[in-house]
Parts: C-alpha cells; structure tokens; sequence
C-alpha cells in the first residue's frame, strides 16, 4: 500500500464493496474524461474537510481508494482543499 501522508488518518481498507465502488470510479477515470482525476481528488478533499464525512466508515474507505489511485496525486488534492475552503461548494464542517 501506497504512504499517501495526507491520508494517514483513514482505516485500512476492509469492505469489498466500497473498493468496488471505488475501483469504479477510478477505472471510469482512467477512460474518461480529462479533469476525472481533479473529480476523484475533490472526493477525496470532501471527505478530509468534513468532519462528518471522516466519521463515516464509508467514505474514509471511499477516499482511501480513491487518493492511492496513481492520477489523484496530492497536488490535486491540496487544489481541491483550497476550492472548498474558500467557500464555494462546501461550508464549515458540512
């Protein structure tokens, strides 16, 4: 398993089907279209701006998968803290 830094707080991954969901997600991204890994990455900065989010055993398995996905690199990630810090898509904690 990839050391992702940024993630370190999320649990080891142990449900099959949210890896699945998320294998999806980054199989579509790899044929898709070309801002689906920034897509993938503003999941993945979802998850670790929200505390709610955090909370739920789902999504910190989602955005595991999805932030050892090698197009979602931290750059992207950062970007995408920024754009939902700032307010436009997502308020404190929501």
């Amino acid at each position: 398993m990839r050391d992702v830094g940024l993630f370190s707080f999320i649990m080891p991954i142990d449900s099959t089907s949210h890896h699945a969901r998320a294998a999806r997600l980054v199989a579509y991204a790899d044929c898709g279209r070309a801002d689906a890994y920034y897509r993938l990455a503003r999941i993945v900065a979802r998850v670790l701006v929200s505390v709610k989010l955090r909370q739920r055993k789902k999504w910190r398995t989602l955005a595991r998968v999805i932030s050892e996905a090698p197009g979602v690199e931290d750059r992207l990630v950062l970007q995408a803290i920024g754009w939902l810090r700032r307010g436009r898509n997502l308020t404190a904690d929501a």
